[in-house]
C-alpha cells in the first residue's frame, strides 16, 4: 500500500532555507524533508532550496525565482483535486518584509507573504500545508489563508521566535515540531498543539517573551485533514511528547 497516497492523490514537499550565514536553517529544512517524507512517503516528490555560504552546490539556491520555478513545476505535475503541497519556509524574519534571503555576497532579498501567495496562486496548487519557521511569521497567515490551506507559524505577527543560533541544529520551533511532536502525532492539529505547549513551557523556563505559535486551518482543508492524517506513513501515539534535552 502506498501510504503517501491520499484519496487517489499524492503529497509533495518543498523546503526553503533562506538565510545562508547560519546552518540552523539548512538543518531544519533537511529534517523537515525527512520527517514529512516519512509521514507521507513523498520520496521523489520532494525538493530542497537552500542558502549556505559554505555549500552552494548540494542544493539549488533558495531564491524567489527558484521557488517560483519549483512550485510551478510541481504544480504542473500535481492533480489539482487530489494532491497536496507541504511548503516549509525557515529563515530569520521581521514584521514588514517576511523572511530573509541571504547567501554571502549575493544581494540580500526577502520573501514576503505576498510573494508566496503570488507563487502559489500562479501554480494553481489548491491544497496547501504551509509552515513558516521565523520571527514574526504570523504575518503570513492573513495573506495566505484560504479554505484549502493549513498554515502553521513559529510566532504570531508581533513576536520573535527563538533558537536561531550558530550553536544549534534547530530552532526552538523546528525542534519542538519536527523532532518532538510531529513524528508521534496522529494529526497535524495534534502536532501543532504539542509543539505550542513544548515551546510555551520552554520559553517560560528560560524567561523569554512568548512567541505564540499560530495555526490556521481553512474549512475545506479541515474537512480533508482526516484523510491527510490517515495517509501518514507510520503509526502514531496518543501520549504527549517529551521535549528533547537542550
Amino acid at each position: 500500500m502506498d501510504h503517501g497516497n491520499l484519496a487517489g492523490g499524492d503529497v509533495y514537499f518543498i523546503g526553503f532555507a533562506g538565510f545562508g550565514e547560519q546552518k540552523v536553517f539548512r538543518h531544519e529544512a533537511e529534517l523537515a524533508q525527512q520527517v514529512f517524507g516519512s509521514r507521507y512517503a513523498t520520496g521523489n516528490r520532494s525538493l530542497l532550496l537552500v542558502n549556505d555560504v559554505h555549500d552552494r552546490h548540494t542544493y539549488p539556491l533558495a531564491s524567489f525565482d527558484n521557488l517560483r520555478v519549483a512550485v510551478n513545476a510541481i504544480g504542473r505535475r500535481m492533480h489539482p483535486d487530489r494532491d497536496t503541497l507541504v511548503l516549509m519556509l525557515t529563515s530569520h524574519g521581521n514584521d514588514e518584509d517576511g523572511i530573509a534571503i541571504t547567501n554571502g555576497r549575493m544581494p540580500e532579498d526577502a520573501l514576503s507573504p505576498e510573494d508566496v501567495r503570488r507563487i502559489l496562486n500562479e501554480s494553481h496548487i489548491r491544497w496547501r500545508v504551509i509552515i513558516v519557521s521565523a520571527c514574526y511569521s504570523g504575518i503570513f497567515i492573513p495573506v495566505l489563508k484560504n479554505d484549502s490551506t493549513l498554515l502553521m507559524t513559529a510566532a504570531d505577527a508581533r513576536h520573535s521566535s527563538f533558537g536561531c543560533d550558530d550553536t544549534r541544529d534547530l530552532t526552538y520551533f523546528g525542534e519542538a515540531l519536527l523532532r518532538d511532536a510531529l513524528p508521534h502525532a496522529c494529526s497535524l492539529g495534534q502536532a501543532y498543539t504539542d509543539t505550542a505547549a513544548i515551546i510555551r513551557r520552554r520559553e517560560s523556563e528560560e524567561g523569554d517573551v512568548h512567541s505564540n505559535p499560530k495555526l490556521f486551518v481553512g474549512l475545506r482543508m479541515e474537512a480533508r485533514l482526516p484523510q491527510l492524517d490517515a495517509a501518514a506513513a507510520r503509526s502514531c501515539t496518543n501520549g504527549s511528547p517529551q521535549p528533547s534535552a537542550h
